[in-house]
């Protein structure tokens, strides 16, 4: 008993703070739904959960930087009218998706590092289906 309580508080610690480093203002408390469904989807141990947050938020970090070239590409069409290669940025997410597979491999085991990529699409329709709800409303 008193080591379920210990794996726990472990663990809910672990995730504030791995919260409280990553949330982004107006993005905190979807961030804080995201850790804790990855964290029960993974049904990640207390071990398993301090090694990998830290190469996840790596990971979100350089997913965020593609975005957001993809995101200034975009722009700056707006204003030359070149077209962007959208096909370039899709290869440079998988890209990042296959380098941290490799990475995630070494601190989880791999039905672990497969459940998470269904994981977050998973979790990323779920948001989009909740949100298309609360605006019909």
């Amino acid at each position: 008993m008193k080591t379920h309580i210990f794996k726990f508080l472990v663990l809910t610690a672990l995730i504030f703070t791995s919260v409280a480093s990553y949330a982004q203002p107006g993005g905190g408390q979807i961030e804080a739904v995201k850790v804790e469904y990855l964290t029960r989807r993974l049904d990640l141990s207390p071990e398993e959960a301090q090694r990998f947050w830290p190469v996840y938020r790596n990971y979100q970090r350089d997913i965020q930087k593609v975005i957001m070239e993809r995101k200034k590409a975009r722009q700056e069409q707006k204003k030359t009218g070149e077209q962007v290669d959208e096909l370039e940025f899709e290869e440079d997410l998988l890209e990042v998706k296959k380098r941290y597979r490799k990475e995630f491999s070494e601190v989880l085991p791999p039905q672990k590092v497969n459940i998470l990529y269904q994981a977050e699409k998973d979790f990323r329709e779920q948001l989009i289906k909740q949100l298309s709800e609360r605006r019909r409303q």
